[in-house]
């Protein structure tokens, strides 16, 4: 068995598929600043209610970036403890791995997004307040996921079926969390 975690849309989900690639369950939950009091507790639930144990799962793959700092440390911590007992093999992915389409938005925080205009563009950063113009100079009437922009259609459609057949499993055994930027301590 192995599970495919996602923690930074704003809809998170874990999905169970086994090595056929079929997706067998999976649970979408709110987590948004409970990092640390919702993940493992979910995840367990989870597994319990499959008759799962931790060791039977070969694979974790996490979305692991973008996302806060603190969010990342949180979620990539707490898989990696998971695998230092089990021994599974992990596999990151990022967020915008998981469209087929561009230009994808992403909230970053109250302040900012990031932006990633098609695939072989670096993802950008741009204030809330200016994506709306950004967009507009542009002329992109048409973004993938996380925004609420005016005259702009928001899609949010993830096959996760298609990620989850598609996607190399690595064996890698402890994840190192991503940063797109430095944490906000003073």
């Amino acid at each position: 068995m192995n599970l495919f975690i996602n923690t930074v849309s704003k809809n998170s989900i874990i999905i169970l598929f086994n090595d056929n690639r079929e997706i067998l369950e999976q649970i979408s939950f709110e987590i948004k600043w409970n990092e640390s009091s919702r993940l493992i507790p979910t995840i367990d639930e989870f597994l319990k209610k499959k008759e799962l144990k931790y060791n039977e799962i070969k694979n974790i793959v996490l979305v692991n970036w973008p996302g806060s700092f603190t969010w990342v440390r949180t979620v990539v911590l707490a898989i990696n403890s998971i695998n230092y007992i089990t021994n599974n093999n992990l596999t990151p992915i990022s967020y915008f791995e998981l469209f087929k389409n561009y230009p994808i938005v992403k909230s970053s925080s109250k302040r900012d997004c990031f932006f990633k205009e098609n695939t072989d563009s670096k993802v950008e950063m741009i204030l809330n307040e200016d994506i709306e113009k950004y967009l507009k100079e542009k002329n992109i009437r048409e973004i993938y996921w996380e925004a609420d922009i005016e005259n702009v259609e928001i899609i949010e459609n993830i096959d996760y079926l298609s990620i989850i057949q598609k996607i190399k499993l690595e064996n890698i055994k402890k994840i190192d969390p991503l940063y797109i930027k430095k944490p906000n301590i003073c």
